[in-house]
């Protein structure tokens, strides 16, 4: 076999190999954006809905029995300490994983609102469609975190964060009475094949002025 022949042979595998490098990249970047946060690591697809439908019943429990009345839509966010001011709209489910919002943050379908006994979800973008939590992982304890909605604005302090596999669900349960707030990305940056989970708990509420923008 000649020099030339070698050498052709080489550069058709170097080919290849780019091919399927590259294949593998776009199919890793493409599956960590299709969804905000999966079911639980023990859970296949159906039981996400499973699981919204159990965090909908604990609400309504929580509201009946203890005189608390089920929370409005949240439709803003604001984290200064990195710089957020945000939209938030909601984000369904579809085909078992609930869905990110783009160029806004997204309250997860079955979660609670801000306000209830429960636990808020509300996830987005790192690093495309304006990759509004690319900072959330420089919270830092006691920060604070402002949710609106049409009639209030609520008041939540940072008190951990934690980076989870990619199908861990488990951070979205609620913790009997307290009304917690957990925000959820990416990571890392341009890989995203875990999960940034921040949390929070409510410290106050105020009513907004009916002449406010949110009102």
């Amino acid at each position: 076999m000649t020099s030339r022949r070698v050498m052709g042979w080489l550069g058709t595998l170097l080919v290849v190999a780019g091919v399927v490098v590259v294949g593998v990249v776009a199919y890793t970047y493409f599956k960590g954006h299709n969804s905000a946060t999966p079911p639980s690591t023990r859970s296949t697809v159906p039981n996400t809905n499973a699981q919204i439908n159990r965090q909908n019943r604990h609400f309504l429990h929580v509201s009946v029995h203890h005189g608390l009345q089920l929370g409005q839509a949240a439709v803003r966010m604001r984290i200064p300490a990195i710089g957020v001011d945000s939209p938030v709209i909601e984000t369904g489910v579809v085909n078992g994983q609930w869905q990110v919002a783009d160029w806004a943050i997204g309250h997860l379908q079955g979660t609670a609102n801000p306000g209830m006994a429960g636990n808020v979800g509300l996830a987005a973008h790192d690093d495309i469609k304006g990759e509004i939590f690319k900072r959330l992982g420089e919270l830092r304890f006691g920060e604070r975190v402002y949710v609106y909605t049409r009639r209030a604005v609520y008041t939540y302090a940072v008190t951990g964060k934690q980076v989870v596999p990619y199908r861990d669900g488990a951070v979205l349960n609620p913790q009997g009475r307290k009304k917690l707030l957990t925000m959820i990305t990416c990571t890392p940056y341009w890989v995203d094949s875990q999960r940034l989970v921040v949390f929070a708990v409510m410290k106050g509420v105020r009513p907004l002025p009916t002449t406010s923008s949110y009102g």
